[in-house]
């Protein structure tokens, strides 16, 4: 009889922890897309960056390194070269890259990076 009871109570608790245990996971996987959002846009602010400056931009989960990126062309700047800001741990990282214009306008990121040359960019990053 006490076996019966341990069974049931087992297959009631299993599905509500289950699904207790999704949705938290899906709150905490929105409120990080959010905060991660947030801090890049605050990163751009302190740039002095306009968002509508913002061009062709993609925000996508970075399933690699964890975290964020926001790969976007800022106007302005030299046609070729994109900004791609990543957030991870609470931070935000900065590069750029010289991608090629039609790919930018098609939004293919990639391309050669420009580590050297950051602090020749009408945005370089923060420090």
């Amino acid at each position: 009889m006490k076996k019966k009871y341990t069974v049931i109570t087992a297959i009631i608790l299993i599905p509500i922890i289950l699904i207790a245990g999704f949705k938290g996971f899906m709150f905490y996987n929105k409120y990080n897309k959010e905060n991660a959002k947030k801090s890049i846009y605050d990163y751009i602010a302190r740039q002095g960056i306009n968002e509508n400056q913002l061009k062709y931009a993609d925000f996508y989960k970075d399933y690699k390194e964890g975290g964020y990126i926001l790969a976007v062309y800022v106007e302005g700047e030299k046609p070729d070269i994109f900004y791609e800001y990543s957030y991870r741990d609470g931070e935000v990282f900065f590069d750029a890259y010289d991608g090629g214009a039609e790919a930018i306008k098609q939004k293919i990121w990639g391309g050669r990076g420009l580590e050297g040359e950051l602090t020749k960019l009408k945005y370089p990053p923060l420090k």
